[in-house]
C-alpha cells in the first residue's frame, strides 16, 4: 500500500538580490539613491549647414521677405544643400524686384 504524503513545509521564499535591477535595489533600501545622468541634448547643426542657414536668411531679409513657419522650414531643409547651391539660391534670391510689395507667408 502506499503511504500518505507527510505534510508541506513551510518554506521561506528565496530572493536573489543579483538579478534585481538598481532601482528595485533603492527602494529596498539596499543601495544609495543614484544619480540620474542629465538628457542628452540634440547635437546642432554642422558649420557648413549654419553658414548657409545665416547665407539664406541674410538673402531673404535684403529681398524684404517675411518668413513664416513653413518658410522657417524649408530654409532649414535648403540649408543642408551643398554650399554651391546654397549660393546660387541665395543668389535668385536677392534678385528680387525691390519695387514688388514684401511676399508674406
Amino acid at each position: 500500500m502506499l503511504e500518505p504524503d507527510p505534510e508541506p513545509r513551510a518554506v521561506v521564499p528565496r530572493r536573489d538580490r543579483v538579478l534585481a535591477d538598481a532601482e528595485t535595489l533603492v527602494a529596498l533600501g539596499l543601495l544609495p539613491e543614484q544619480r540620474k545622468p542629465p538628457p542628452d541634448e540634440p547635437p546642432g547643426p554642422p558649420p557648413e549647414e549654419q553658414a548657409n542657414l545665416l547665407a539664406l536668411n541674410a538673402a531673404l531679409a535684403d529681398a524684404g521677405v517675411t518668413k513664416g513657419a513653413a518658410d522657417t522650414k524649408a530654409v532649414a531643409d535648403l540649408s543642408k544643400l551643398d554650399a554651391a547651391t546654397v549660393e546660387i539660391i541665395a543668389s535668385w534670391v536677392k534678385h528680387k524686384k525691390k519695387d514688388d510689395p514684401p511676399v508674406k507667408a
